[in-house]
């Protein structure tokens, strides 16, 4: 005989049955007979009864799950992170200031988490790891589109970084 366990996890309510069952002679599962059973239901105090005669339907047992839900959210997005990290490691894709503050399972050591486009030079100042492109971009744009660089400015609104990505893709 195998007894099988059946949960129920609600809001504001757990419920749970333990069900035996058998194996019959074609060799299909048969329930024979529910063994025991029961539920817990989690008590509103006055003031959550009050709210849902207002109306509000929301429990303080929901509110747990909606921010149960988020860490776990987070949790799946530190997991992503940790996976890519030691993929691009492997592989030798991240700048060796970046991938020197990873442990070999794509965690950041402990007290650290370095910015990929920034490092700190031998004088401990932070520079920008892309600084020459950055500044070839800028001589482009100087002598291509003088408009976007005028009165020296060094960075586009949005709408001008798309414009100027459509028109770099259709360039030949």
């Amino acid at each position: 005989m195998k007894k099988i366990l059946g949960l129920d996890l609600g809001t504001n309510s757990v419920g749970w049955a333990v069900i035996n069952s058998v194996v019959n002679d074609e060799g299909k599962e048969q329930l024979v007979n529910i063994s025991s059973c029961g539920s817990r239901i989690i008590p509103m105090d006055a003031a959550t009864l009050g709210d849902f005669d207002k109306g509000n339907s929301k429990s303080p047992v929901a509110e747990r799950t909606r921010l149960r839900g988020v860490r776990r959210l987070l949790e799946r997005s530190l997991l992503r992170r940790e996976r890519l990290h030691r993929v691009l490691s492997v592989m030798e894709f991240l700048p060796e200031h970046y991938a020197s503050q990873l442990d070999r399972y794509g965690k950041f050591l402990p007290e650290r988490e370095p910015k990929l486009a920034w490092y700190q030079d031998e004088t401990g100042k932070y520079r920008f790891l892309f600084q020459d492109s950055f500044n070839e971009m800028l001589e482009d744009f100087r002598q291509h589109h003088p408009e976007l660089v005028a009165e020296g400015k060094k960075y586009l609104t949005t709408g001008q970084s798309i414009i100027f990505g459509k028109k770099l893709f259709l360039r030949k």
